[in-house]
């Protein structure tokens, strides 16, 4: 195959990322060795592509921990090249019989010559592209890697497309929300803003703050909790469950929902994984929601929804039970089910989060007899 077939075919991947694997198959047999894997970090994420030959291999790599005694990466990045290089360029024939990489990981699956780079694009993007051969093979051959070095600032380039490309689709999936009125953003995994809608710069800062790290709510318990939501849902954690974040009413603002809405599934095909939707509802200051609202507000199932709503009008829980016709321990258990939901902890939250009443910027206080006041 042609050099330049590679690179044609090096952007198409770029446009069409399910054609990766497939131009990494192609450099893989060209260099000769067993398996090949493209690593991207970006504002996006981190994904990697790897050939059907190296994805156990790099599976086992991380599952055992080696990359962080990964002493190959650490020479390479100290060589700091501007290129491919390979063992013999950051290691002495005599060393690697002492490397534990080589000694307790590569050589027992029949690997030991390898040849790799790392590229960091003008947007900050990194990139890493490994290729490890068989040791029977012998090392990677200087023109094979001069090669490799013909084609690398293709693969840097291409790569870097594909990272906007998705920055694109981020604003893209903003925007659209903005259609149906709805002020939302688009976070990585790490929490930070990726693309936010007209709507949702209009609440910043005043409910949303894009800081630099990550995108906080300016209303600190508020806060805490989606951080804590987001490192849940990073972990795919069960315990996950409250994914409507209540932000209490300030100064002239009126109290809100802060929606968190993981990308699973399907709509990975339009953004990738590891990638959180932040859509905010704002609550009208003087209207208790109706039922339809409080379950599509905070995932509440209909019985939740009809507790959550006599709350929210004033009703105590023994009457909630008479208006409901279900026993107190029934109330009881809902109650605790949308306090978890609603991220609320007790009754007079509840009631002042869903009517949408001024709530103080502190609400964690707790007197010594355990019952809860607005500190």
């Amino acid at each position: 195959m042609q050099t330049a077939d590679i690179i044609d075919r090096i952007y198409e991947a770029a446009l069409v990322p399910e054609k990766w694997e497939s131009v990494l198959v192609s450099i893989n047999d060209i260099v000769g060795t067993r398996g090949g894997v493209i690593f991207a970090q970006s504002e996006v994420g981190a994904t990697f592509v790897a050939t059907p030959a190296a994805i156990e291999i790099f599976q086992r790599f991380a599952d055992e921990g080696w990359d962080r005694h990964n002493t190959r990466r650490e020479r390479a990045d100290r060589l700091d090249h501007a290129g491919f290089v390979t063992d013999l360029d950051v290691f002495e024939a005599h060393e690697f019989l002492h490397e534990p990489l080589y000694r307790d990981f590569l050589y027992p699956l029949g690997l030991g010559w390898s040849v790799g780079t790392h590229i960091t694009t003008p947007d900050g993007d990194r990139i890493a592209a490994s290729f490890d051969g068989d040791f029977e093979a012998g090392p990677i051959s200087r023109e094979k890697t001069d090669w490799l070095d013909s084609i690398r600032p293709h693969l840097a380039r291409s790569l870097s497309i594909s990272g906007r490309l998705k920055m694109a689709e981020a604003s893209k999936v903003a925007d659209g929300l903005g259609v149906f009125g709805l002020p939302a953003c688009v976070v990585n995994s790490s929490g930070k803003m990726l693309a936010a809608n007209a709507l949702m710069h209009l609440l910043i800062p005043s409910v949303v703050m894009d800081g630099r790290e990550r995108v906080k709510l300016r209303q600190a318990s508020s806060d805490r909790l989606l951080q804590k939501t987001l490192v849940q849902l990073n972990a795919k954690r069960s315990e996950a469950r409250v994914m409507s974040i209540p932000v209490p009413a300030f100064g002239e603002g009126a109290a809100s929902v802060v929606h968190v809405v993981p990308v699973r599934g399907h709509g990975r095909d339009i953004m990738p994984g590891g990638l959180f939707v932040l859509v905010v509802s704002t609550l009208a200051s003087s209207t208790v929601p109706g039922t339809s609202l409080l379950r599509g507000l905070f995932d509440l199932t209909p019985s939740e929804a009809k507790v959550a709503r006599l709350a929210a009008t004033g009703a105590a829980p023994k009457d909630i039970s008479v208006l409901c016709g279900i026993s107190p321990n029934t109330v009881k258990t809902h109650l605790k089910s949308i306090y978890a939901k609603t991220g609320t902890e007790y009754h007079g939250a509840l009631v002042r989060l869903l009517s949408g009443a001024m709530m103080p910027l502190s609400f964690e206080g707790v007197h010594q007899s355990g019952e809860k006041s607005f500190g």
